[in-house]
């Protein structure tokens, strides 16, 4: 890990080392979200104001609004598992990665599929996997018919997080395999956002 300002060091008490590899790639989501609120309470526009006394013609927009949007940002980044991953490649891989941009993920899959017969049927693999649990949710008439995927999908997630933490701890780290966990990741997360926004007779869209 860098020593620069990164989005992890905005929580010192859940990453007290600074972010992974130091600290574990999973993530209390409690206490992300305990730290974000006390973080949200002292910075809030309103509370400074009020603490340094501000005069009348002060706006609370003028005054460590950017801090407060941080720290929304940063809570919406490391509090979602794919976009956590997602944001250590674009901060420590040698090519500083952005693959939540769709060319730089697209470039990347190509690349692999090219080098690797194995990976390309792994990725053919897991997009009928995500295929299925498209039509399982098409098929739900009730939140019942989605337990035994929610539970399948949840520890799918709960497996990527753990491999991707192990992937962290080696010297050097296989970004390449880090980053194709990755994906991995962002469609169980997607299947995840599927089955908790489900609705009866809504129409269920998967984004990729």
């Amino acid at each position: 890990m860098h020593t620069q300002d990164t989005l992890f060091r905005l929580f010192p008490k859940l990453f007290p080392a600074g972010g992974p590899p130091k600290d574990p790639f999973q993530v209390n989501l409690r206490l992300l979200r305990r730290e974000y609120r006390a973080l949200q309470g002292q910075n809030h526009p309103d509370v400074v104001m009020g603490a340094a006394g501000f005069g009348p013609n002060t706006t609370a927009g003028s005054v460590n609004d950017g801090a407060s949007s941080a720290i929304n940002h940063a809570y919406a980044t490391l509090r979602n598992p794919y976009t956590r991953a997602a944001y250590i490649v674009e901060l420590q891989h040698p090519e500083k990665l952005d693959i939540t941009k769709d060319d730089v993920l697209k470039q990347f899959i190509a690349n692999v599929q090219a080098a690797s017969q194995e990976h390309s049927l792994d990725y053919k693999a897991l997009l009928m996997t995500v295929l299925e649990a498209h039509e399982a949710l098409e098929s739900a008439t009730s939140e019942a018919d989605l337990a035994a995927l929610e539970e399948e999908n949840t520890a799918r997630i709960e497996q990527s997080e753990q491999s991707l933490d192990a992937l962290l701890k080696q010297t050097p780290v296989p970004w390449e395999a880090f980053i194709i966990e990755t994906i991995e990741l962002k469609y169980w997360v997607n299947i995840a956002n599927g089955i908790k926004d489900w609705e009866p007779g809504k129409p269920v869209l998967l984004t990729h």
